[in-house]
């Protein structure tokens, strides 16, 4: 059955989910069904974002929680530096890493599906320009993953509460805000249609995440996440809006006792109601896999057959040069 597939990138960890093709009488009629997830890992249903390189050559995810040290992390927010990261005794570019990663999931999902994907959605941090935009492009071309898709986390924050029924289609502004491992993404959004929308800010913070608020005690978990939520307020404030001119603030990213610590706050800042997911560790991917469903199912695969990506990775002399900054980006419109 024809299937969509979102990619989940992130510095601990990488998920994946699917929407399949409806037939009559299922769940979204003869149209695309809602996303799903899939289990990438043989006892857990995510993998480690660290590659790490087999006795054979093969490049895979390490280990959940565990780290070898030869392995290589944190190579998506790695894109666009001039300086390659040294991985199995070699020097490669990040956006090659990433697309290397990516290939493996497109892998590991077409052999669980038994057939691969027509079409394929990466969410990457909103905040990104032309420039870093450019290299993924380029790193996943040279994994014969050309056909991807390359969706905002905004957009697929916006996509996964709208599918739901969780955020308005059209007219408004909606805040999302996401507390990854390590970072904390916040962007402001002007849904224009079903499938378009602007993203008229977004910005980062490098030092605060999931990592460094587990474990705290509420008082210094709510501490370390107050600066992403003014983060969010002056966001808003430098676009010429008031914290009540919002419909709604979409969660994503964070569960458990953090994700209500982060609601708490920002409904103590922003009148709107604070939306939360379900499954919040996987609305990134729902949203990517949702953004990246076409109109019409295309007549055939998206991607070519599974190859060893790494193996065609650019070399460390083809490196792009250095990235252009961008903690915010200027109005632009994102269509499906």
């Amino acid at each position: 059955m024809s299937y969509v597939l979102g990619i989940d990138i992130g510095v601990g960890t990488v998920k994946a989910a699917v929407c399949r093709l409806a037939g009559a009488g299922e769940p979204g009629g003869s149209g695309w069904g809602p996303a799903q997830p899939v289990s990438l890992g043989a006892r857990s249903p995510v993998v480690a974002s660290a590659l790490r390189m087999t006795a054979d050559g093969t490049v895979v995810p390490a280990e959940v929680g565990r780290h070898p040290a030869d392995a290589v992390a944190g190579y998506l927010h790695r894109v666009g530096d001039p300086l390659p990261m040294f991985f199995a005794g070699g020097y490669y570019p990040a956006h090659g890493l990433t697309a290397a990663m990516a290939r493996w999931v497109v892998d590991r999902v077409w052999e669980i599906m038994g057939e691969p994907p027509v079409r394929v959605a990466i969410a990457h941090p909103s905040g990104w320009g032309a420039g870093r935009l450019g290299l993924l492009q380029a790193g996943l071309a040279e994994a014969d993953l050309m056909g991807c898709v390359l969706v905002t986390r905004a957009r697929a924050v916006v996509e996964c509460h709208q599918a739901a029924g969780r955020a308005p289609t059209a007219g408004g502004l909606l805040g999302v805000y996401r507390l990854g491992g390590s970072t904390a993404e916040v962007s402001l959004v002007a849904p224009q249609q079903p499938g378009r929308m602007e993203l008229l800010a977004s910005a980062e913070l490098s030092d605060v995440g999931g990592f460094e608020v587990d474990g705290r005690t509420p008082a210094d978990a709510r501490a370390l996440i107050r600066p992403t939520v003014d983060l969010a307020a002056a966001l808003v404030h430098s676009r010429g809006y008031g914290t009540d001119d919002l419909s709604a603030v979409l969660i994503a990213g964070v569960d458990g006792a953090v994700c209500t610590y982060v609601s708490d706050l920002l409904t103590a800042v922003f009148p709107a109601p604070v939306v939360r997911d379900p499954q919040p560790r996987m609305t990134v991917a729902f949203g990517a896999a949702l953004a990246g469903r076409p109109p019409v199912p295309p007549a055939g695969p998206a991607v070519a057959g599974p190859t060893d990506a790494f193996a065609v990775l650019p070399a460390a002399s083809q490196i792009a040069p250095p990235r252009p900054p961008v903690n915010r980006v200027a109005v632009r419109a994102e269509t499906r």
